[in-house]
């Protein structure tokens, strides 16, 4: 018999809301490592995304100024900037967790025409040559690779492989 003037409220107890806690966490516990994958396959699609994007604009960039655009790799990171030494646009070279990259092997430069010219910084300075073929990076992770092409004539393009 209860009390007089309490009533019995409707809801859970402490101990059912602890056991409901504990299962979802043990489910979690058991959920989480197989998904570590699809996390790194995601980040890769994500890095190679960013990557293509700063391509972009260095080209987008070098066609409204009509001047010599810069994008220098750095692993997974980069550096966009004028040849006034003006920086633009930068991303560090750490990728996301579970990605890598194989990034371009030279500094990419924008013509103010928006095609691609290859520079090499030399003791004399920067020596840049017209792009005759694709340059490409390669961003992997979670068991999956995504591409991203540049054409000599600038145009920037991602896809899986």
């Amino acid at each position: 018999m209860h009390a007089q003037g309490f009533k019995r409220g409707k809801g859970f107890t402490l101990i059912e809301l602890m056991v409901v806690l504990a299962i979802a966490a043990l489910l979690l516990a058991i959920a989480l490592p197989s998904l570590q994958p699809q996390v790194a396959a995601s980040n890769a699609k994500s890095t190679a995304a960013k990557l293509a994007d700063a391509l972009r604009f260095a080209r987008q960039y070098a066609l409204n100024t009509s001047s010599l655009v810069t994008f220098t790799p750095n692993g997974c990171g980069y550096t966009v900037a004028t040849t006034a030494g003006t920086q633009l646009l930068s991303a560090s070279s750490g990728g996301a967790s579970g990605v890598s990259c194989q990034a371009l092997s030279q500094t990419v430069s924008f013509l103010g025409d928006g095609s691609v010219a290859l520079c090499t910084q030399g003791a004399s300075g920067l020596s840049c040559s017209p792009a005759s073929a694709n340059t490409s990076a390669s961003v992997s992770g979670g068991g999956s690779t995504w591409q991203v092409q540049l054409s000599p004539g600038g145009v920037v393009s991602t896809n899986a492989s």
